[in-house]
C-alpha cells in the first residue's frame, strides 16, 4: 500500500512538473546576424562610392614653378584659392598660382581616338591654331611634337604635316581646342589613351593620321 502511494506520488510530481514547463513561455533564441546579407550592402556601397569618384573631374592646380598637384576641391577667394586634399583644407595665394584646370575623368564607354575634320591641313597653318590658344588661354600652345620626331621615327610613323598638343580631350583646354579645329575644319585626332605603336598617352594630334612609311 505504501508502495502504490509512493508510486502515485511520483507521478503526481512528474505531471505538475510536465504542466509548468509547457506553461512557460519558450526563450527566444539569438539571431544570428545575415552576414551575406550586410557583405552584400558593403559592396554596394563602395561601387557607389567608387562611381561617384570616376564621374567627378579631376581638378590641378598648375603652379608658378611648373609643378601641379591634383586636389579634390577648389575654393576661390579675392587673395587666393582654399583646395582640399582628402580631410585637409589649405591655402594658396594668387601669386604662386598659374592656372587650374578641371578634366573629366577618363571614361570606358568612351573611344580611344576620335576623328574628324575634313578640311586641308599643312604644318605651317600651325599658327591659326597656335594664335587662338594664346588668344583664349593667355599662354602657348603646349606641343608634345611639332613635324616628325624621334618616337615616330622608331614608330616608322610620317609625322612630317602633323603637330601633337599635350592636352586631354576632355579637358576645359583640350574642349575648348576641339571645338576650334571643328569650326576651322582642321583635321584632328583626339586620343584620350595611350595606343600601343600609336599614342604614349592622351594627347591632340592636330592634323591628317599619319601613315606609314615604307621602308626601302
Amino acid at each position: 500500500m505504501q508502495m502504490v502511494t509512493k508510486s502515485c506520488g511520483a507521478v503526481f510530481i512528474l505531471v505538475l512538473w510536465l504542466s509548468i514547463a509547457s506553461a512557460q513561455p519558450a526563450l527566444k533564441q539569438p539571431v544570428a546576424p545575415d552576414v551575406a546579407s550586410t557583405s552584400t550592402d558593403q559592396t554596394e556601397a563602395n561601387k557607389t562610392l567608387a562611381e561617384k569618384a570616376r564621374s567627378e573631374p579631376i581638378v590641378w592646380i598648375h603652379l608658378v614653378g611648373g609643378g601641379r598637384m591634383q586636389v579634390d576641391e577648389v575654393l576661390k577667394v579675392a587673395d587666393g584659392i582654399w583646395y582640399t586634399r582628402g580631410n585637409v583644407t589649405t591655402f594658396l595665394d594668387s601669386a604662386s598660382i598659374l592656372r587650374i584646370e578641371r578634366s573629366e575623368p577618363t571614361r570606358k564607354d568612351l573611344p580611344a581616338a576620335v576623328v574628324a575634320g575634313s578640311g586641308s591641313w599643312k604644318i605651317s597653318d600651325s599658327t591659326r591654331v597656335e594664335d587662338f590658344f594664346m588668344s583664349r588661354f593667355k599662354r602657348a600652345l603646349p606641343l608634345t611634337a611639332f613635324g616628325q620626331s624621334e618616337l615616330h621615327n622608331r614608330w616608322g610613323l610620317d609625322h612630317r604635316n602633323s603637330m601633337d598638343v599635350g592636352l586631354h580631350p576632355d579637358s576645359v583646354e583640350g574642349k575648348a581646342l576641339i571645338k576650334f579645329l571643328i569650326s576651322e575644319q582642321i583635321p584632328f585626332l583626339a586620343f584620350r589613351t595611350s595606343v600601343s605603336g600609336v599614342a604614349t598617352g592622351p594627347h591632340i594630334h592636330v592634323g591628317n593620321g599619319s601613315h606609314r612609311i615604307t621602308r626601302q
